[in-house]
């Protein structure tokens, strides 16, 4: 009988299709001039909404490009920014990581909640916040279940729009208050400057968002125009990030989980899912509103890189996992994933749903999965 063959470990696999230094420097400049193009067309956008004397008409194409350009900002600009992969200077990556205090959400909350708590526990009950909707979704099994979840997969859908105004009003209020996000605590601490900062940014976001509006139009347009927005940039965000994670292709886990060392990327793996966008002309859009997070895969496994370095290292990988048998989650399209996210809103809208994905159909012809594979290395039969 002869010896198995020992694969490489996803860690290991991983590394070997890092980039070069050139490729960094090249995807980081594309990054530069895709930032320019987003808010050019957030300031123009917002003075045709605003500060002109336009027809409504031409207000109302105005307002809908000013919600791209702020998507925009949050997925290519801000997000990058917070991962200090915009800039190899802090200092620029910190200017730009206020562009989420400007959006209505805490720059420093944000950095706790999402690289600490998502980037290092994705799809772990008790430590990832954005699995933790309660009392309006439940999105792992392990989550107490009510009665009002069974309906969850189509009321779900415009609570999602409401993010913007609950990161405004309410998600970082209760942290300054509570110390904690969900249920880890904030171990720094929030001091009184950072307090300052958290305020500061909350009155940034109404100054250029109401105030100066109110300036120069009547207010009920200003309030109708500003709700709308907000629902449509919210939801917009808090479904890219969804079609992710909670879909019926990855994993959720407890606290137990092995998700450090070489565990980690393994751990990345199966909770991750990337979303491809073949369709031409729409897929580029697409791609060019989520800022690379399409290859949620890839960020999380290198959140320091610029997300324009990510379709790249996507072919590598995915090939190297190909040729070594490692299951890697993609969906074939966003109609796919749309479906994927509403598939497990139904599975978890009943008690006893399974932690375990509940279709493969996901890796397409990529690579037939196993939902568990070994920590570490992976044994070919």
């Amino acid at each position: 009988m002869s010896d198995p063959v020992v694969l490489p470990s996803v860690a290991g696999l991983w590394r070997s299709v890092m980039p070069s230094a050139d490729e960094v420097r090249s995807a980081r400049r594309r990054l530069h001039a895709n930032a320019v193009v987003i808010v050019v067309l957030a300031a123009v956008s917002y003075w045709c909404l605003v500060l002109s004397a336009l027809p409504l008409t031409m207000r109302l194409a105005a307002a809908g490009v000013l919600v791209l350009a702020l998507v925009a900002t949050g997925t290519s600009i801000m997000h990058d920014a917070n991962h200090d992969s915009f800039s190899t200077r802090r200092w620029v990556n910190r200017a730009l990581a206020f562009t989420s205090d400007a959006l209505g959400a805490s720059s420093w909350l944000w950095r706790f909640q999402h690289n600490a708590l998502h980037h290092g526990n994705a799809n772990v009950v008790g430590f990832d916040a954005d699995i933790a909707l309660a009392p309006f979704a439940r999105l792992a099994p392990s989550q107490p279940w009510h009665r009002w979840y069974r309906a969850q997969h189509f009321y779900v859908w415009p609570l999602y729009g409401f993010l913007a105004l609950k990161n405004l009003l309410v998600s970082d209020v209760v942290a300054i208050i509570t110390q904690r996000v969900d249920q880890q605590p904030i171990r720094r601490g929030i001091r009184p400057r950072v307090v300052v900062q958290i305020l500061a940014g909350k009155v940034a976001h109404l100054g250029w968002a109401l105030v100066i509006p109110l300036l120069f139009n009547p207010w009920p347009a200003v309030l109708a125009f500003y709700l709308a927005c907000s629902w449509l940039v919210g939801f917009l965000l808090a479904v890219t990030f969804q079609l992710a994670h909670c879909v019926d292709i990855t994993t959720m886990h407890d606290s137990t989980a092995p998700r450090r060392g070489d565990d980690f990327a393994a751990h990345q793996l199966a909770t991750t899912a990337d979303i491809q966008t073949p369709v031409p002309v729409i897929g580029h859009a697409i791609r060019w509103l989520v800022g690379g997070l399409d290859h949620q895969i890839e960020h999380h496994l290198a959140p320091r890189l610029p997300h324009t370095i990510y379709p790249l290292l996507a072919d590598r990988f995915r090939r190297a996992c190909r040729a070594n048998g490692i299951s890697y989650r993609m969906h074939p399209g966003v109609w796919s994933a749309v479906r994927s996210h509403t598939r497990w809103l139904r599975a978890m809208s009943v008690p006893g749903a399974s932690a375990e994905p509940l279709t493969d159909r996901a890796a397409g012809a990529l690579i037939p999965r196993p939902h568990r594979e070994p920590a570490g290395a992976v044994t070919a039969p």
